[in-house]
């Protein structure tokens, strides 16, 4: 029942004993109405004066977090209500812009006199994107429950959450062109530099790095020279439809949050060797990163943060798009949790425009499919090269919850 429907049934009660004690009186009936009466002072008294000069004010240990870490918030809150206070209920709640989970903290108070109080939480195991404060809602009431008054309070805070870069240094499968299927590790786009000309060949050259046709004509070894780090442009794409109907429902939300922590480790990885990185992804909440000789973190941090959402174009429209607009010197990394056929067609267009792809397959499996290795295959025999990364479910994110914390 509401407080209100209870506040009536007190005034309903504080009558009827005055009409017994009128009519009958006696101790009991006098005591009966005292008691009522004092209730209904104190409930009253709730309604009018309590949560007066209500303020809250919060702050954050960092508005900018990385996935993974814990957000410790300090919340003070002041009143100044004339009355003591014998319990006190304060719910706050916070909000998962991405994933539309919201975070609530709870705690009970029991202030009386009382009027301004520290309370320290955290948020556990953030997510990457954007968490905002939903609001906060103060309660508070009498001793028996018959008033209860709320008072609520919004603002503007938020946090933005980038995604910890993931390590690329494990070992993977990785077909190339050339050399068939063999383990690599490390940075893909680092195993197969641009040839930039070609220089005699000196002791120590790698034998498969070889110019045959310039040895031939001027009868030296000769070897192809890589093109220096700062004339390479990159471009990261990053496919964010939904996994195939062949992968569980539940894994496209993990599997999109791999690829977005892989596209931090490329960028982290650029910025190390000063390399260009732009990037580009099928969300339509997004931005775009056209390449630049030194890749900025913190834009791409803040893109990689907000990808998500409905998707703007398919990611073959999106590869196609991007290889017909890049410059000429400019390779494609493809980040995908999908195979198919339109996907493979986009990217053979791209390889007949003479562009450089390769292609990182992100999957919940613990191997590929037989389908997955035709379409390795074709990819292969275009020219690409590609790097399959198993993300199984028991290296999904978690996602956390809110608890309390010490100052």
């Amino acid at each position: 029942m509401k407080s209100w429907g209870k506040l009536l049934l007190l005034v309903i009660g504080c009558l009827l004993s005055g009409v017994l004690t009128y009519t009958q009186g006696g101790l009991a009936s006098w005591f009966l109405l005292d008691c009522l009466l004092i209730v209904l002072l104190q409930a009253v008294l709730v309604y009018t004066v309590a949560l007066k000069g209500l303020q809250a004010s919060r702050s954050l240990s960092a508005p900018i977090s990385t996935s993974g870490e814990d957000l410790v918030i300090v919340l003070h809150i002041t009143h100044r209500s004339p009355i003591p206070l014998p319990w006190f209920i304060i719910k706050e709640s916070w909000l998962h812009e991405g994933s539309h989970a919201k975070f609530t903290y709870r705690k009970l108070l029991f202030p009386w006199f009382r009027t301004s109080f520290t309370l320290h939480y955290r948020i556990t195991g953030l997510m990457r994107g954007v968490y905002r404060f939903a609001g906060l809602e103060v309660v508070t009431g009498d001793l028996f429950g018959f008033a209860v008054k709320k008072a609520q309070r919004t603002d503007h805070q938020r946090c933005i959450v980038y995604p910890k870069p993931d390590a690329l240094d494990r070992a993977v499968m990785t077909l190339h062109a050339e050399d068939g299927d063999k383990p690599a590790a490390g940075v893909p786009w680092a195993t197969a530099p641009r040839v930039g000309g070609v220089r005699d060949y000196v002791s120590g050259d790698p034998y498969h790095r070889i110019h045959w046709k310039s040895t031939a004509k001027l009868s030296r070894l000769m070897t192809k020279a890589p093109e220096q780090a700062s004339a390479v442009k990159r471009m990261l794409l990053l496919d964010t439809t939904p996994a195939p109907a062949a992968t569980p429902a539940e894994a496209a939300q993990p599997l999109l949050e791999k690829g977005v922590a892989l596209a931090a480790g490329f960028f982290a990885a650029a910025a190390r060797g000063r390399e260009s990185c732009g990037f580009a992804s099928s969300s339509a909440g997004a931005g775009r990163i056209a390449p630049a000789i030194r890749p900025d973190l913190t834009l791409a941090y803040e893109v990689l943060a907000s990808v998500g959402g409905k998707a703007a174009l398919t990611f073959p429209d999106l590869v196609r798009k991007e290889a017909a607009a890049l410059p000429p010197d400019a390779s494609m990394l493809c980040i995908t949790s999908t195979l198919d056929a339109v996907l493979l067609r986009a990217i053979a267009e791209a390889r007949s425009r003479r562009r450089a792809v390769h292609v990182i397959y992100v999957h919940a499996r613990p191997s590929l499919s037989v389908a997955d290795r035709e379409g390795a295959s074709q990819l292969q025999a275009l020219g690409c090269s590609f790097t399959e990364i198993p993300h199984p479910r028991n290296e999904w994110p978690k996602q956390g919850g809110v608890a309390d914390a010490t100052a």
